[in-house]
This record gives C-alpha cells, sequence and structure tokens, in this order.
C-alpha cells in the first residue's frame, strides 16, 4: 500500500469518482482517453514464485487502451510515464474570480473577458495574452493558457513572466476539452475550478513505466502493455569501463554504478553484504543480462529488487509494515500465511561443487546456488 491521507480512504470507502492519471513528458491522459470498460490493469509483484524466495527481479505490469479518434496519436511516441490513481476528496462552491481561476501553491491567476485578460495574484501580467484565455493549466512550475484562437501561451509561475512553451498538438485538443476550467496539479493533488465550482483530486501512483510505440498506432482504439523500468536492465551486462568502474569493488558500488548506466534512481540506501568486497569481476558477469547481475545482488542482499511505487530501485524483503486492512480497504481478499525470519547468513555452493562458502553468521542461513557475486567476496 502507499501512504495517502485519510480523505482518500473515506473517499474510496464512500466510492467517490475516481480519476486515472498517465502523465508523459508532453501529454497528459485522463479518464476521458481511457477505455475504462475495459479497465486499466495493474500487476503489481514482490514474489512470484510458488514459494517465498530471495533473489526475484519481478517486474510490474500496467494495461489499458487509449482513445485515438482523432488520430492524433498516429505519430506519438509514447516513452516513459508515471501512472496514478486518484479520488475525489472535495467538491466546494468558492467566490468566483473573473471568467476562470486557478491557484498554484502561492499564486492565483484569473482569466478576464476584456484586456487584461490574465492577471496574477490580481495584477495584470506584465506580457498579455494576445486575446481572451479557454483555460488554463498549472503544472511543474509552469502556467499554461489555451488561448480562444487555439494558441497557448506560458508562464513562469514564480515569476509570472512569460515562457516559451513546446506544446503538443495531443495537448493542445486536451486544452481545448477543458475550455472554461482552470486546472493545477502538485504533489499528487489536483485542483479543478469551473466558475463556482472547486473539485479536488488527490491520487496515489501505481508507478514508472515505459510505453513502446504500438506497431500499429493509426486504429481508434490502442491497446497498451507497458512494463515498469525493470525492462532497462534486460540488455548485456556492460563491462567495468563502460560502467565507470574498476575492480576491487564493493556489491553495492557495482549496483550504483548498474544503475547510473540505465538511467534509474536507487532508493536502497543499504542491504545485507552492500559493503562486500568482489576482488576482481565475475566471469558469469561477461555472458549474463545486467537483469541476471541484479537478480544477483539481490540473492546476495538476501531479499529481492523491484521497482517502487516512486519508480526507485530497492533491495527489500518482507517486513512488519504496521499496516492494518480493514474491509474498505479491499473488494477481495484471499491470504497467504509464511513464516518468515531475518536471514543473518547465506551458504553459497557451486552446482558443480567448484566452490562453497558462506557469508555472515547466526543461525538463521539461507542456502543459495551458483551466485557469482559472493563466490570470492571478502
Amino acid at each position: 500500500m502507499y501512504p495517502c491521507s485519510q480523505a482518500y480512504h473515506n473517499a474510496v470507502a464512500s466510492n467517490a469518482h475516481q480519476m486515472a492519471l498517465l502523465i508523459f513528458s508532453d501529454a497528459v491522459f485522463t479518464n476521458a482517453d481511457i477505455d475504462v470498460s475495459g479497465g486499466i490493469e495493474f500487476n503489481d509483484y514482490f514474489n512470484t514464485e510458488e514459494d517465498l524466495s530471495i533473489g526475484q527481479v519481478p517486474s510490474n505490469e500496467i494495461s489499458f487502451a487509449l482513445f485515438n479518434d482523432a488520430g492524433l496519436l498516429n505519430s506519438y511516441v509514447f516513452g516513459e510515464f508515471t501512472a496514478l490513481i486518484g479520488v475525489q476528496i472535495g467538491n466546494e462552491t468558492v467566490t468566483e474570480n473573473g471568467t476562470i481561476q486557478a491557484q498554484s501553491e502561492n499564486h492565483t491567476y484569473t482569466a478576464h473577458g476584456t484586456s487584461p485578460y490574465l492577471k496574477r495574484d490580481g495584477t495584470a501580467v506584465a506580457t498579455q495574452p494576445a486575446g481572451k484565455v479557454a483555460s488554463i493549466l498549472i503544472y511543474n512550475g509552469t502556467v499554461y493558457c489555451r488561448l480562444e484562437n487555439g494558441t497557448v501561451v506560458g508562464y513562469t509561475d514564480s515569476t509570472g513572466a512569460s515562457a516559451a512553451v513546446s506544446v503538443s498538438s495531443f495537448m493542445t485538443a486536451q486544452m481545448a476539452k477543458w475550455s472554461g476550467e482552470g486546472i493545477s496539479y502538485s504533489d499528487r493533488i489536483l485542483r479543478i475550478w469551473r466558475g463556482k465550482n472547486l473539485r479536488t483530486y488527490e491520487f496515489v501512483p501505481l508507478g514508472k513505466f515505459v510505453a513502446d510505440r504500438p506497431k500499429v498506432p493509426d486504429v481508434i482504439l490502442i491497446d497498451m502493455h507497458c512494463m515498469d523500468f525493470m525492462q532497462k536492465f534486460e540488455n548485456d551486462m556492460p563491462t567495468p569501463a563502460q560502467l565507470g568502474m574498476s575492480y576491487p569493488a564493493t556489491v553495492k558500488t557495482l549496483l550504483q554504478k548498474m544503475c547510473a548506466y540505465v538511467g534509474v534512481a536507487l532508493g536502497t540506501d543499504s542491504f545485507i553484504n552492500d559493503s562486500a568486497v568482489m576482488s576482481a569481476e565475475p566471469e558469469e558477469f561477461r555472458s549474463a543480462t545486467m537483469r541476471e547481475v541484479l537478480k544477483w545482488i539481490a540473492e546476495a542482499g538476501a531479499g529481492n529488487a523491484r521497482f517502487n511505487r516512486d519508480g526507485l530501485l530497492v533491495i527489500d524483503w518482507v517486513r512488519d509494515s504496521g499496516l492494518v486492512l480493514t474491509p474498505n480497504d479491499y473488494e477481495t481478499f484471499d491470504p497467504h500465511w509464511y513464516e518468515t525470519r531475518k536471514v543473518t547468513k547465506l551458504y553459497n555452493r557451486a552446482s558443480n561443487g567448484s566452490y562453497d562458502n558462506s557469508v555472515g553468521s547466526g543461525d538463521e542461513g539461507y542456502l543459495i546456488q551458483d551466485n557469482p557475486i559472493l563466490k570470492g567476496v571478502s
């Protein structure tokens, strides 16, 4: 489960309106763009084996279908995106300011039917839009204003100064759908102003994924099946020189270099055997993929490697989360019981009998086989 407010829990329990967000670098997809009749299928994996075992490197998945009625996605590249699910936590009446209003964390923007067409905190912005504003979107420090003539102009939220913006044809069409609305999104909170009404949504992330461009994008309905960042480790293991490292090296240094190479962030500060020193690069690395090496690192760390909901790579294991699930938190529940103890010692053996060593101490041992990471650590 992902941390969220009590208001979020209450809204879900009361069947409040829910919304999906798929945020790409240059596009945002919402319920109106997703074939919700087929739903969004999300699989969050930790243990994919029949038995609970360490050294797994699962990849989370998300599937959905996008509408492409106008053909605006025919040439869209897609790529990396964040998937979130939200629920409406507020619906209130506010004082109407101008024809459209929207608020960032520190400033209020209002659109008006006559010049000056746009004000920031009650004062006209220095560089006025060329005409009436039809919709406002505040995101990531930039204020986007779509004008009634279809053009989109931008402003820097912190200063109110005009800012050059590049908006895709898809997002221009999106803002046309939002005509009459002021929208702001920050820190997983979405606010939508229309007239005197303000709706507020809170979101929790499902994760960060990669959407490959479909082979046949010019269809009305585009089916997408996306994997998380674990797929970035599917390439052949680079050489030490390509990773920018040399041996002797610790297991943690190896993992940090691998993450930097594929462009992901490491979310684990320390793990079991992270300071173990490998005197030389294991020969097995030359015929392995990065994901296989990651599996060996996770196994040596007595845990699994996976990407969490924030898109960070973590090495972890089951633990008492302190969370209590009530009937309001799930629809169906099929429990499986495991007795787990903290591993304090790893026995590493070669299946061909060429080596047999152990790392750690204590009585809670765990047997692994053919792990080159631990073959000659010190």
